[in-house]
């Protein structure tokens, strides 16, 4: 593949990736996982992680929230949001 098309390729696929489609976008579930995730950094497809990589993930990121001076999540938005990821999850 000629560097041209290899940058091409991901050119697209960055543009794809960050117009990520999630389940039930209109739901409480998606819309708080858009919100509080898409602060700062792109949103993944739940689909993207194993549940069990979820859990992993979202409590890294509730420590790095506290280390940025970010509200973490409540217990309650914790738990609507690994219930829809594991809905969801790979």
């Amino acid at each position: 593949m000629h560097w041209r098309e290899l940058a091409l390729a991901l050119i697209v696929g960055g543009l794809a990736a960050c117009t990520t489609k999630l389940p039930e976008p209109e739901s409480p579930a998606a819309k708080l996982y858009a919100a509080r995730c898409n602060g700062c950094h792109r949103v993944y497809a739940p689909s993207v992680l194993k549940f069990e990589m979820w859990k992993v993930k979202v409590a890294a990121m509730q420590g790095e929230m506290a280390r940025r001076g970010v509200p973490p999540l409540s217990a309650e938005e914790q738990t609507m949001l690994l219930e829809y990821l594991q809905r969801y999850a790979g």
